[in-house]
């Protein structure tokens, strides 16, 4: 577990990918991978490599529907790190 909060906590120390979170809270914690990225002026590459890092470290769970990805935060993780999301 030592090791997931680690992960965990890297992943959110990045202010991209804590916006990244922050707007999929917006969205109620579960979106199209478009609706999420459209507020970031990153290119496509770096938001698919930011979205990487939080479904690797656990932060967002992620699945397909076609061609269309979607990610949902992954909450029973993060509460039971203690982290409160949506006060971040």
């Amino acid at each position: 577990m030592e090791d997931t909060k680690i992960k965990v906590l890297k992943a959110l120390a990045d202010s991209t990918r804590l916006e990244m979170v922050r707007s999929l809270v917006e969205h109620g914690g579960d979106a199209a991978c478009g609706e999420v990225s459209n507020c970031s002026p990153l290119s496509q590459p770096a938001k698919s490599h930011h979205f990487g890092k939080l479904v690797e470290a656990g932060v967002l769970l992620d699945h397909k529907d076609g061609v269309q990805k979607y990610y949902k935060i992954n909450y029973p993780l993060l509460e039971d790190m203690g982290i409160d999301i949506k006060k971040l």
